[in-house]
């Protein structure tokens, strides 16, 4: 039963002892802040063996490896050197990957939202030199026609089968040097209601369930994501650092569970 044992104080609230992203069905992606993650290379290309499970990771590592954590097979990969994400030493980012502008890695298997399916996406990021306008800088996704990106620094847009929907702040805006929580849900089946939610730090503090970013829109599209940091290797790259990222596929996360899952991220 929630809320029996030890608790975790995190974020706005407490996470119960037993709890973990697991505890909701249909996990289907689970990248774990400073987790399973392995470099196969220094910055100058020359080949290593550096892995946070042994601890050794050096500024500016390459990543060719993010494997999943709990339950989940999903893993992240990138074999050329050029794509690669980085790993950060700075005490603010220490444990989080760089997707610095070229950077991008591949799912080991597609996620798929089937048409009329119901989704939730968990992630952790900062997003570097975020701007008013044009920062166009995506998440994930599979093509310049289905994707998830920071559009600048008060809307997300979700492109679905060359559909866009965007997703704008009310009043606030997010900064280059914070770092913020966002969930995407799709949640009634055909319906397609998808609402997009946001905590943050200390220029957008939100709500324990967060703060609704624009309104709720209709799509019940069938969505693919292919790669993480950007949408195909050479197109819509990010420039961010991400701490966290979980993809359940065929739920939609309740209230409760938004709460849950955004004081489990922001409190590791």
């Amino acid at each position: 039963m929630l809320g029996l044992g030890i608790s975790l104080a995190t974020g706005t609230g407490e996470v119960p002892s037993e709890w973990g992203p697991c505890s909701i069905r249909n996990l289907a992606l689970w990248l774990k802040f400073n987790k399973n993650i392995r470099s196969d290379q220094d910055n100058t290309g020359s080949v290593h063996d550096h892995r946070t499970s042994l601890s050794n990771m050096g500024d500016r590592d390459k990543i060719s490896t993010w494997t999943g954590s709990g339950c989940t097979s999903r893993n992240l990969t990138q074999t050329t050197q050029g794509y690669k994400p980085l790993w950060e030493t700075d005490a603010a980012d220490a444990g989080s990957v760089y997707f610095s502008g070229s950077k991008v890695m591949e799912i080991s298997e597609d996620v798929v939202f089937d048409e009329n399916t119901d989704f939730t996406i968990a992630m952790r990021f900062r997003a570097v030199g975020l701007v008013s306008a044009s920062y166009n800088k995506a998440f994930m996704g599979s093509a310049d026609s289905e994707f998830i990106r920071i559009n600048d620094e008060t809307t997300f847009r979700m492109k679905i089968n060359d559909t866009t929907r965007d997703f704008a702040l009310a009043s606030g805006k997010m900064e280059s040097d914070e770092y913020y929580t966002v969930i995407f849900v799709r949640s009634d089946d055909s319906t397609g209601n998808i609402n997009v939610f946001i905590r943050g730090n200390e220029s957008l503090d939100g709500t324990a369930t967060g703060t609704q970013i624009g309104s709720e829109l209709q799509d019940a599209g069938e969505i693919t994501i292919t790669n993480i940091g950007g949408y195909e290797d050479d197109s819509g790259q990010s420039n961010m650092f991400i701490k966290d990222l979980l993809i359940w596929d065929g739920t939609a996360a309740s209230s409760a569970d938004r709460k849950l899952i955004f004081d489990y991220i922001e409190g590791q």
